[in-house]
Formats: C-alpha cells, structure tokens, sequence
C-alpha cells in the first residue's frame, strides 16, 4: 500500500493484517503510511495469502474468528509477534497465550467507521496489553510517530478499556434518552438541559472535576448526591416513567456502602 511515511518511529518491519474488513484496512493503511511493509491476508473474503516471515500480524478480523485466526498463525509457522486488534471479551487473549504458547498482545481499535483512515493516523490514545515487556516496548515504538497517549497494561484491563469506553457511550445514550422522556412529560427543554448539564464538563470539568472516577469501591455520600438522586427517581414514577438507570445507580451505591458496613 502507498501514501506518506509519518516520521520517526520504527522502519522497514514486516507487518501482517489478517482480516481486511474496516479495521484491517484502516490498520494496513497506518502501517504503511509509518514505513512499514505490508502484507493483506483475510482467508474469509479470499484477499491475500499468508505470509509466515513477519515481525507483526494484527488479528483484525470479527470476534468470533480470533481464535480460528490464532491457531492457523500457529498451525502455518508464522513468526513474530500477534496482536489481537478486535474486540474480544475480556481473558480472550490471555486464554489464547496459554493454549497456544505464543506471545498475543491486544491492541484495541477506536475507530468510527466512516473515518476510519484518519482516525488511524490520528488516534485518541494507544491501549497496549501487553503479553511482556519487550512486546510492548515494540508496539510502543510502532506506534510513536503518532505522538498520541500510550496506556501499557495487561491484556484484561485492554480488553475492559475498550468494552467500557463503548459501554459508557450506551449507557449515557440511554441515561439521556430517559431524560428526554421526562422532559416531554413536564414541559423541560431537554436541549438547554444537556448544555447546561453536559456529562463531559460535569464529570470532568465543573465542580472539581473527576466525578465517577475517583472513588474506585468507594459509595457516594454527602448532602446533595443521595438527595438529588432521589428526587428524579421521583420526578419519573411521578410522571408514569421507569428510572431504570438511576435506579441502578442506587443499587449500586447501596452495595458499595454494604461493603463499607454504613
């Protein structure tokens, strides 16, 4: 594949994308554009062939072919390292180390598909789950000309880094789409609501900043949070709608302060 070499970094790796489908592509057009060889095998759309001399293979296939991918790698001889670029549950890749003795890195995508090329060049943040260290100073390296935060973890906590970005993105979705309900039951502009409450700036900004990534087993408290919290649970059944969400939360809070004996 052609198009610019981004500068510095690592050059000349053989890199393997197996699968070929948004993120295969998207991660064959980044290593390309940072220097590196190429090489397209995805034996579910016919592209390609597999190449069994490379530094790199990213598994970018869907889930449920992983593993089918990961023992042909193995079966077929191919060196180097495997990095696990699709969304698995969490101990996928640590499973897969231990059945088939290999070294497998995860490596999770943020990408949307219809900007998937830039959004290859120009991620939010690199999540690297390390299999060891040396593995991850590669991927680290790899990845460097793009200048961008590197989070180095296990595989567990990259694999739960990319389902809880996704899961917290559903959950505020729907969190506002109950609010949008109530909104029409008494008469509130939901649109004024949302720019005055804006979960990026109250939970990261407003008021210290931080809320509900602070506490880590710890129950909110104080005088306004378990108050507030009740009076638009009330403010729904009130209007003949479920506070499922919110609810939750209070079941949650009650758990964690059960554990803390209050």
């Amino acid at each position: 594949m052609e198009g610019n070499k981004v500068a510095g970094g690592l050059r000349g790796l053989r890199i393997q994308v197996a699968g070929f489908g948004v993120v295969g592509s998207a991660q064959a057009y980044l290593v390309s554009r940072l220097g590196h060889r190429a090489f397209i095998y995805d034996p579910y759309k016919g592209y390609g062939r597999l190449v069994r001399d490379v530094d790199v293979t990213f598994i970018c296939t869907p889930e449920d072919c992983v593993e089918d991918v990961v023992r042909t790698l193995v079966a077929e001889g191919v060196r180097g390292l495997y990095v696990i670029r699709s969304t698995v549950p969490v101990g996928t890749t640590q499973r897969l180390i231990g059945e088939y003795g290999v070294h497998i890195c995860h490596n999770p995508e943020f990408l949307r598909e219809s900007h998937s090329f830039e959004d290859a060049l120009h991620p939010s943040r690199v999540v690297i789950g390390e299999c060891c260290r040396e593995d991850g100073d590669l991927l680290e390296r790899l990845y460097a000309p793009l200048n961008r935060p590197v989070y180095r973890t296990n595989p567990q906590t990259s694999e739960l880094i990319k389902l809880v970005s996704n899961s917290l993105r559903a959950v505020n979705i729907s969190f506002w789409n109950e609010l949008y309900l109530l909104c029409q039951r008494v008469g509130a502009d939901i649109g004024v609501v949302a720019e005055a409450a804006d979960p990026a700036k109250v939970l990261g900004e407003w008021e210290g900043g931080k809320w509900g990534t602070k506490f880590f087993g710890k129950p909110y408290g104080g005088k306004c949070l378990p108050k507030d919290i009740r009076h638009l649970i009330n403010a729904f059944t009130q209007n003949g709608l479920n506070p499922a969400i919110l609810e939750a939360a209070e079941q949650v809070n009650a758990t964690m302060k059960a554990l803390h004996g209050q």
